[in-house]
């Protein structure tokens, strides 16, 4: 226990992330899984108070993003990157350790203050400012990951790994880092704003509890949702290049198509959403292009098989599953960027219609189907032995399957409902689709089981020496021994000659 606590090993860091997350995502589940099942039959509250429906309801949309989805792709970058970029520590990392425990704290404190009847539309004025504070702890504490992320990749490379050669899955955490720290200030001052007018101000702006969550909008909105969900595009890439075991010809194509969508995803000039901003020939020009970059990719990784292998393991399902639902998400974001094409909810704007539930649900969802991957993938270095591969096979096709459940019906009572159908809430969608939802979520519930499962057997020793290259990978984490040891590698890091050291090695050899 003094051990995980006091540790600054990047590894160690990175696992509390990912577990804390998970366990954390079962009650964001829980919550959605209520709300729309609440939603089959609006009129009537069966499990949720009305004193109480509206905070939960804010609880699980905004746990879905820093209880959940970004926390746990940092868990897994924290202890990939260090690896796959040949450093011995992740940059501050001290730093890097206050982050989980900022989060973790912050975490603890949002869930405190819905308890203590603060958050959106909370009695309590306590409450309200402990919500906050909570949040800008949370906040802060992802800055800091972020800063350790990019520093890493930026500035711990070995010799010769140039920015052309760090490996995708690293180049998209980076990316992503960078977005997070233009993006995320934008929502710490809005915080700020908050707490001042609430307990300064008379609640007379931003600091009013009926509208603090209205003014976080623009954070399920395309593009901002987006930025969430760029470390989606460097694990697909990585995973297909290793199973092909060939040396990626549009590798610049890759590189640029992630750093492309990194760009698009810039939302943080809707932080004060209006119907002029909304409609603004910007926000179509970027919701349309940002699918341009997701299909470069497809290609570029398609193009890996003219010449390379192909085995169809847990690693490919993950990824073409993230890849297909994300594609889905920013597919249906460029559709509703279009002007005048949604119908807005009553008395609201268009960024308050459920059609956007669902983009910024699919997003999610490929970030988090994604990250298990991730898990998954990497087993070896996160944990101390591989995970269930049967099981792991089966996981991402529950998780796609749940996803498209979840996540289509929204969509379609957004372009196709009337009234009260348009609510960005659990009043929103019909019934028939709202049921379809609800078994779709219950459906994710089960393929996060199945993967969670699958990963037991990496919190148990081993007898036998474990494989340090199970994937006859290309770049430099495979290198390193399974489980890595404190400083990651064992002897002197190869000087890099081009993107796929491990291929030069193999080939040296």
């Amino acid at each position: 226990m003094a051990g995980v606590l006091g540790s600054g090993d990047h590894k160690v860091i990175g696992r509390l992330f990912i577990v804390t997350s998970l366990i954390l995502g079962l009650v964001v589940l829980a919550l959605s899984e209520g709300f729309v099942i609440e939603a089959i039959k609006p009129e009537t509250l069966d499990i949720f108070t009305s004193d109480t429906a509206y905070q939960l309801f804010t609880l699980a949309r905004i746990g879905f993003i820093f209880l959940l989805a970004m926390p746990l792709v940092i868990g897994v970058a924290m202890v990939v990157v260090p690896l796959q970029v040949g450093a011995r520590t992740i940059a501050f990392p001290r730093a890097a350790a206050a982050s989980f425990w900022g989060w973790f704290l912050g975490s603890l404190a949002l869930i405190g203050s819905y308890i203590g009847n603060g958050g959106p539309g909370g009695g309590s004025s306590i409450g309200v400012n402990l919500w906050i504070t909570s949040m800008g702890l949370i906040v802060i504490s992802l800055l800091l990951a972020s800063i350790c992320l990019a520093t890493t990749v930026l500035a711990l490379r070995p010799t010769g790994m140039y920015l052309q050669r760090v490996p995708l899955f690293s180049w998209s955490a980076m990316i992503a880092a960078l977005l997070w720290l233009l993006t995320l200030p934008v929502l710490f001052a809005l915080i700020v704003l908050m707490y001042v007018d609430h307990r300064s101000a008379g609640s007379v702006f931003v600091g009013n509890p009926a509208t603090l969550y209205g003014s976080l909008t623009w954070l399920f909105r395309n593009p901002q949702i987006y930025v969430v969900a760029i470390p989606v595009l460097g694990f697909v890439a990585d995973v297909l290049a290793t199973t092909s075991g060939a040396r990626m010809q549009l590798r610049s194509v890759a590189q640029s198509a992630i750093a492309v969508f990194g760009i698009l995803s810039f939302g943080a000039f809707l932080v004060a959403p209006s119907a002029s901003a909304l409609d603004s020939p910007l926000v179509l020009v970027m919701g349309l292009v940002a699918v341009l970059p997701l299909l470069a990719l497809a290609a570029a990784c398609a193009d890996l098989f003219r010449k390379g292998s192909f085995k169809l393991h847990a690693g490919v399902v993950y990824a073409v599953s993230a890849f297909l639902i994300l594609l889905l998400g920013v597919a249906a974001g460029a559709l509703g960027s279009f002007p005048n094409l949604l119908d807005a909810p009553k008395g609201t704007s268009v960024s308050n219609s459920i059609y956007f539930v669902g983009v910024s649900t699919a997003v999610l969802l490929a970030t988090v189907i994604a990250s298990l991957g991730a898990i998954h993938w990497w087993a070896t270095k996160i944990g101390r032995r591989p995970a269930n591969e049967k099981l792991g096979l089966l996981a991402p096709l529950v998780l796609l399957l749940g996803s498209a459940m979840a996540v289509i019906p929204d969509l379609v009572a957004g372009l196709t409902g009337k009234g009260l159908e348009l609510n960005a809430d659990y009043t929103g969608g019909s019934a028939a689709g709202n049921g379809i939802a609800a078994a779709g979520i219950g459906l994710l519930a089960l393929g996060v089981l199945i993967a969670v499962i699958s990963f037991l057997p990496l919190f148990k020793k081993s007898d036998d020496e474990v494989e340090a290259d199970p994937w006859n990978g290309l770049t430099l984490e495979w290198l390193a021994p399974s489980p890595p040891p404190l400083d990651n590698f064992v002897g002197d890091i190869p000087v890099v000659t081009s993107a796929e050291p491990l291929i030069d090695l193999r080939e040296e050899k």
